[in-house]
C-alpha cells in the first residue's frame, strides 16, 4: 500500500517538473536500437525493481528542479553519455540521503492519508519541494519579528 501511495504521489510530482536533462532521451517506444527493450534499471531500492527507465528518469528530473541539483549531486556522472558515468553506484552520501527522504515522504503521505481518511486526490502531498524549493539543502524562512505588546487601554 505505501508503494501505491508512493508512486501515485511521484506520478503527480513527475507531471509537475522537469529540468534540462542531463542524460541522453528515453528511445522513442521504450526500445533501444534494434528493438531490444530498455536495459532494467539496476539498484533501485526504494522505487520498485521493475519501474521503466523512462519513468525513473522523469522522477529524477523532478528531484533536479526541487533540489535545485544535477545528476552529479547524487550519481558518479561527469556528462550525456560519458561511460564513465555510473547511476547506480552509492559512493555518494546525498544519494543515500535522497533514498531516506523518499522514504520519508512516502510514510508522511500514507500516515497523512490514512489519518484524514480523505480521497488520494483530494489531499496536498509533501514533496521533495515542499521543504527544499529549489536549494539542495532546505532553507528556513527568518522568524517572523517580534512585536511590541499591546499599548493598555487609555483611561
Amino acid at each position: 500500500m505505501i508503494h501505491r501511495h508512493f508512486v501515485s504521489a511521484l506520478s503527480i510530482v513527475m507531471i509537475a517538473g522537469s529540468f534540462a536533462a542531463g542524460q541522453a532521451p528515453a528511445p522513442v517506444g521504450g526500445q533501444r536500437a534494434g528493438g531490444a527493450p530498455p536495459a532494467p534499471m539496476k539498484n533501485l531500492q526504494v522505487l520498485p525493481k521493475d519501474t521503466p527507465q523512462p519513468q525513473v528518469v522523469a522522477m529524477m528530473r523532478v528531484f533536479n528542479t526541487a533540489l535545485g541539483v544535477n545528476c552529479d549531486h547524487c550519481h558518479v556522472w561527469v556528462k550525456p553519455g560519458d561511460p564513465t558515468n555510473d547511476m547506480a553506484s552509492d559512493t555518494k552520501t546525498a544519494k543515500l540521503v535522497a533514498r531516506e527522504m523518499m522514504r520519508m515522504t512516502t510514510d508522511v503521505n500514507a500516515r497523512l492519508a490514512a489519518a484524514i481518511k480523505k480521497p488520494a486526490d483530494q489531499i496536498a502531498k509533501v514533496e521533495c519541494a515542499t521543504c527544499h524549493r529549489g536549494a539542495a539543502i532546505p532553507v528556513l524562512p527568518p522568524p517572523p519579528a517580534a512585536t511590541a505588546p499591546a499599548a493598555p487601554p487609555a483611561k
